[in-house]
């Protein structure tokens, strides 16, 4: 019999947060694309590395390779959830412009609000599983 997975929902929860919001933060230093422009199957586009020839860009080309690669590794991560799991993560943590809030997402996927919460749950602990950083229960 399988056992069932011990996650520690806060510190995944945690986990992926933080995740998401170094992307952000990254993306904004070495992305030239809104993420507003995102396409209707909600997949994001691999960053392709090459020599910025903007003056004004002062990051080192060292240090910008590294966020890149960790922008690939996010996208790549979430391009593996399916379209409503894609959609729920864009529109709570990705999408700012907009300001979505629970009720909204809920009514755009066709879930009751209740049902929203527990996937809303499941995207995150998948995406979590997805970025390699769950937590496990101490036991």
């Amino acid at each position: 019999m399988v056992e069932p997975i011990n996650i520690s929902w806060s510190k995944t929860k945690k986990n992926v947060e933080e995740i998401i919001n170094k992307y952000i933060y990254y993306s904004l230093s070495v992305d030239n694309s809104s993420t507003s422009n995102i396409k209707e199957n909600f997949l994001l586009d691999e960053l392709n590395y090459g020599d910025s020839d903007n003056q004004y860009v002062k990051i080192d080309p060292v240090e910008r390779k590294k966020r890149i690669e960790f922008i690939n590794y996010v996208r790549f991560s979430f391009n593996k959830l399916t379209t409503d799991e894609r959609k729920i993560i864009y529109w709570t943590y990705l999408d700012k412009e907009n300001g979505y809030d629970d009720r909204f997402i809920a009514n755009n996927l066709g879930f009751s609000l209740g049902y929203y919460y527990i996937k809303k749950k499941e995207t995150l602990i998948r995406f979590a599983y997805c970025l390699g950083v769950e937590q496990m229960l101490d036991k």
